[in-house]
């Protein structure tokens, strides 16, 4: 399946649209009002496929990440925290202090509620000053540290 058919970008021969005669391939962003010429209006019109998927292909590029969901990419999972998610590289800089390392557990809303579950477990968390991620899990017993 292509990237097209994932983000559902829709390119289509539209031989009655507006500017059909000389214009009649279409492309149609549904999730987004963003144009390749930053009209507002969610599609545009070509004069040849090739124009209209090269447009396609662009917004793509430019709007839609292929490897994140919101500025979140998935990184795997941890049998103390569950499922993981990580900042994309491609769509926001990476934290200062952490330098991207922090991971971000999916199951949990507050920090609390995560110290709480991993304390159970005799674990605890070490968040990064800047971005809130989780760096490491250190044990909470002292002789398990010496």
């Amino acid at each position: 399946m292509s990237v097209l058919h994932q983000q559902r970008i829709r390119v289509s021969y539209n031989p009655q649209g507006f500017l059909a005669p000389e214009k009649p391939w279409e492309t149609v962003c549904p999730c987004c009002s963003v144009t390749a010429f930053g009209s507002g209006v969610s599609h545009d019109a070509f004069a040849t496929w090739t124009e209209a998927l090269a447009m396609a292909e662009n917004h793509l590029r430019r709007y839609h990440c292929r490897y994140c969901i919101d500025t979140q990419m998935p990184a795997g999972r941890c049998d103390y925290m569950g499922e993981l998610y990580q900042r994309c590289p491609l769509c926001q800089p990476a934290c200062k202090s952490c330098d991207g390392l922090a991971a971000y557990p999916a199951s949990y809303n507050t920090p609390s509620e995560l110290r709480a579950d991993l304390q159970a477990l005799g674990l605890g968390p070490i968040f990064c000053l800047d971005c809130n991620g989780v760096i490491s899990l250190i044990p909470l017993d002292p002789e398990a540290i010496s």
